[in-house]
C-alpha cells in the first residue's frame, strides 16, 4: 500500500545518558483518504527521536463505541508506526506501552522505568470517550470536554492503578518553547494553562519505593512516565477550513448572481433594441 503524508523532520544525535526520555504519540492524518498515520516515539518533542526497538512497544485504540482494538506496530527508520482508518464520528483515544527497562541516573539509584503514552484524534462530531480511563497504570485523564479545546486551562487527573495519585511531578511542553511545572492534588487534580497553539505535551512521573529484579539488574525505585499529547490547533484548523470553504461558497454564490444579473442586462437591452 502506499501511503502519502508529510514527513516531520527531527534531530537524530548522540543522546548524552542523563537525558529524560519518554514516549509519545503523535498522529497525521492524509487529507485525501482520511487514513491516520500514528507514529510512537522515543524521545523528547521538537529535541530528538531516538532509536527504538518497535517489538518493544505495545499500541491500543478505543473506538467511540468503547471497544479496544490492538494496532500491529512496523519499523520505520528509528521508530514505529500503524496506519488506521477511523470509519466512525467521534473521540478515538491511542495509548501505547514500552516495554520496561531499568537505567541509572548519574550518582542516583537503579531505577525500573515503566513509561506510557497517550493522545486523541477527533473525527467529526460524535460520543466523547477521553474522559474515561483507559488501562494504561498510569495515565493523564482529562477532566474537562477537548473537542473544541483550543487554548486557555486543560484540567486533568492523574490515575496510578485506577486510584487518584497525589505529589505527582507534572510538566507540560508548548509548541513555543514553553516549559509548566506543577504537581497533582490530594485527589490527583491539576491544571496547566495552555496559552499557545499547537501540539502540547503533558507528561506525569511517579516514582515509588518499590524494589526488584529485571533480567538480573536489580532496581530499587519504580519510575513511572506517561504522557498526553495534545494539539490545541486541530480546533483551530478545522474552524478554518470550515470558515474558507464558507467564504469560498458565499463567493461562489455571489459570482453566479453577479453572472446571471449581467446575462438579464444583456438580454433585457437587446430586447430593447429589437
Amino acid at each position: 500500500m502506499f501511503h502519502l503524508f508529510f514527513s516531520r523532520r527531527y534531530f537524530f544525535s548522540f543522546i548524552p545518558k542523563g537525558l529524560a526520555h519518554e514516549l509519545f504519540i503523535q498522529i497525521q492524518e492524509d487529507q485525501s483518504s482520511g487514513e491516520l498515520q500514528i507514529d510512537v516515539l522515543w524521545g523528547h518533542i521538537r529535541d530528538f527521536v531516538d532509536e527504538g526497538n518497535y517489538e518493544n512497544y505495545k499500541l491500543q485504540v478505543r473506538y467511540p463505541d468503547g471497544s479496544v482494538e490492538s494496532l500491529p506496530l512496523e519499523k520505520i527508520g528509528v521508530q514505529a508506526r500503524a496506519y488506521f482508518q477511523p470509519t466512525k464520528e467521534g473521540e478515538y483515544v491511542f495509548w501505547a506501552e514500552r516495554k520496561p527497562s531499568t537505567y541509572t541516573p548519574d550518582g542516583g539509584d537503579t531505577q525500573l522505568s515503566l513509561q506510557m503514552a497517550k493522545t486523541i484524534f477527533y473525527k467529526g462530531d460524535g460520543d466523547e470517550t477521553s474522559q474515561q480511563p483507559t488501562n494504561l497504570a498510569l495515565e493523564v485523564v482529562p477532566t474537562n470536554s477537548l473537542s473544541n479545546f483550543t487554548t486557555g486551562f486543560f484540567e486533568g487527573q492523574v490515575l496510578l492503578d485506577g486510584e487518584a495519585v497525589s505529589h505527582a511531578i507534572i510538566s507540560g511542553y508548548g509548541p513555543k518553547g514553553e516549559v509548566l511545572e506543577g504537581e497533582s492534588d490530594e485527589n490527583g487534580l491539576f491544571e496547566l494553562n495552555l496559552s499557545s497553539s499547537g501540539e502540547w505535551l503533558i507528561k506525569a512521573n511517579v516514582r515509588t519505593d518499590e524494589e526488584g529484579v529485571l533480567d538480573g539488574e536489580e532496581y530499587i525505585k519504580t519510575s513511572r512516565t506517561s504522557t498526553f499529547l495534545l494539539d490545541t490547533g486541530n480546533t483551530e484548523q478545522q474552524r478554518g477550513s470550515f470558515d474558507a470553504s464558507l467564504w469560498s461558497l458565499i463567493l461562489t454564490a455571489l459570482i453566479a448572481l453577479f453572472v446571471g444579473a449581467t446575462v438579464t442586462l444583456l438580454v433585457t437591452g437587446r430586447k430593447k433594441q429589437k
